[in-house]
């Protein structure tokens, strides 16, 4: 037939109409025909990463600094299950991503294909997984998924696209899908919702990750706090979406949460809390107090009175929630929000201070290192995390002042993220400096990514905290339940040696000065730079410098 396609045209054009401009893969025998397509092709951009677990994070990290959806390309089995990783991070953080699986070849299932792997491996890490089994049903099944992937919540959708199929022509029918979607009247718990804070003397907001992916969320959460001046606190998703440099901001929920605003919490007699799921590590286990009264705003009717009980579910877009919130709130008058979070933040600010962890010095601490950085990071920049005992501390201690330029894991919590999403943040802002925020362990995880930073000559700064240490076990509660003192310590790298043999610019710095300098020279210039900086091992861990008794004075 004289329209017959290639089944790589066929993914390459439902990728296209779906607005991916993206595309992040490490080439296969099975992934060649889709490559063929992308290079003939140029209206995608393709990065080839150096490895596969690094692929969705830097998918990940391109969509949540505001470059849109990406799209990934792996081998099955083996690149598939390294992808695992980064797929389940995306799923928990609500993230969509286009996975694209060069699947074995449904003639040769059963028989021991290389790479062969059963597809339902990957039900439980992304949102929906569809496995094409004919060239005649490929259209419909990529609208499937795509629709899934862009219905809220958000999330990963698996393709398993055999490798024959991606390389025939044939012709296949185009085809819409409508997905079921289901949309609640929640006008009555809305107007139980104003009532509550209409009233409310104490009130308290709490920002979570679903206020991350509303559509109008952050103006409408900014707006509610102004008519209530109540204190706000965040989820980890949360960081970035209430600005940090307000008065009312108390601090980030967890942990090692400043005592003052779990104290703060506690005496709420209403807390709002707006797109959260109340996982473990933003609530310390559930441990932490949510007011006397709680309203809870939220798309997933799953997650409601799960971890807390709540007086008012309203399941609903945090946007719309709040709008319609605002429209009825006459009169409130609770407490003097930015006076009390202010204090908050003051008293654990010379906590830290009193432990010594800003002073100069080598090697310097934590916190110190954060400050300095922020302090020579442009406001603007796009800054990632890792996941280590360091972004405990980057919570606190590292403003942030929009969603888009905090890139960082939720609940999953999976290290080596931190430089593919840096990666990633770049492609998507290739205007503006990118600042990786990394422990030692972290980095070594996904440290051959340096290689792909450096052949993109991508404008990243890989700041390393270096102690040496897997810091987030070795000062972990329960270590002593089975060791006496023991710390997963080692002798580092030479981190500026290595950078140097990828390509990229390595700078070795002992004190807050020097950091400064060396943070303020690589963001004002192009191209990737490491600056290694050795950190105390055994400086005190954020939770326990947050456990000194807050005297902040509540009314």
């Amino acid at each position: 037939m004289t329209d017959e396609k290639r089944g790589g045209d066929y993914v390459y054009e439902a990728l296209l109409d779906a607005g991916v401009d993206l595309l992040v893969g490490i080439p296969g025998t099975q992934t060649l025909p889709l490559d063929r397509t992308v290079v003939e092709r140029d209206e995608m951009d393709y990065v080839m990463a150096r490895h596969e677990t690094a692929i969705p994070h830097v998918a990940w990290g391109y969509y949540e600094s505001g470059g849109g959806v990406a799209a990934t390309l792996t081998v099955p089995g083996p690149g598939d299950t390294n992808a695992m990783h980064g797929l389940k991070n995306a799923y928990d953080d609500c993230v969509p991503v286009f996975h694209v699986s060069a699947d074995v070849n449904p003639e040769d299932r059963g028989k021991s294909p290389i790479h062969e792997i059963e597809a339902d491996t990957f039900d439980n890490v992304v949102k929906e997984n569809v496995t094409v089994e004919s060239g005649l049903e490929l259209p419909a099944d990529m609208a499937r998924g795509i629709e899934a992937a862009f219905e809220p919540p958000t999330g990963p959708v698996r393709f398993g696209v055999p490798s024959r199929i991606l390389d025939e022509s044939f012709h296949a029918p185009a085809a819409e899908v409508s997905p079921e979607r289901t949309t609640w009247d929640a006008d009555a718990d809305i107007d139980a919702a104003t009532a509550l804070l209409a009233d409310a003397e104490r009130p308290v907001v709490y920002v979570g990750g679903g206020a991350r992916r509303s559509p109008g969320g952050v103006e409408a959460i900014r707006g509610l706090v102004e008519d209530l001046d109540a204190p706000v606190a965040v989820s980890y998703k949360g960081k970035g979406v209430f600005p940090e440099d307000d008065p009312r901001f108390l601090g980030v929920t967890g942990s090692h949460i400043p005592p003052g605003a779990k104290r703060v919490l506690d005496r709420a007699d209403v807390v709002l809390a707006l797109g959260t799921n109340f996982d473990g590590i933003t609530t310390a286990n559930w441990s932490l107090p949510m007011g006397d009264r709680l309203i809870h705003v939220t798309l997933d009717p799953e997650s409601v009175d799960v971890a807390y009980e709540a007086d008012v579910a309203v399941l609903a877009d945090v946007a719309d929630a709040v709008e319609s919130i605002r429209d009825g709130l006459e009169g409130a008058d609770g407490w003097d929000g930015g006076t009390l979070a202010s204090a908050v933040r003051e008293e654990y600010r010379e906590a830290l201070d009193a432990l010594g962890l800003f002073d100069d010095g080598h090697p310097l601490n934590t916190p110190g290192v954060l400050d300095a950085v922020r302090t020579a990071t442009p406001d603007d920049a796009v800054v990632t995390t890792d996941v280590g005992g360091f972004r405990l501390w980057s919570k606190q201690v590292f403003e942030a002042y929009d969603p888009e330029t905090y890139v960082t894991a939720g609940s999953w919590g999976g290290m080596g993220v931190g430089l593919p999403a840096a990666i990633g943040a770049a492609f998507a802002n290739p205007e503006k400096p990118v600042v990786c925020l990394t422990g030692d362990g972290g980095l070594m995880m996904c440290i051959h990514e340096l290689h792909t930073a450096a052949e993109y000559d991508l404008n990243v700064t890989v700041v390393v905290s270096n102690n040496a240490d897997y810091g987030i076990i070795s000062k972990s509660p329960k270590i002593d339940e089975y060791t006496e003192g023991h710390q997963f310590t080692w002798n580092s790298p030479e981190f500026v040696t290595v950078a140097e043999g990828f390509g990229c610019r390595g700078t070795h710095v002992e004190s807050l000065d020097d950091l400064r300098d060396a943070v303020t020279d690589a963001v004002g210039r192009d191209g990737p730079d490491l600056i290694d900086v050795p950190v105390e091992t055994d400086e005190p861990s954020a939770p326990e410098a947050a456990a000194y008794e807050s005297t902040v004075e509540l009314l």
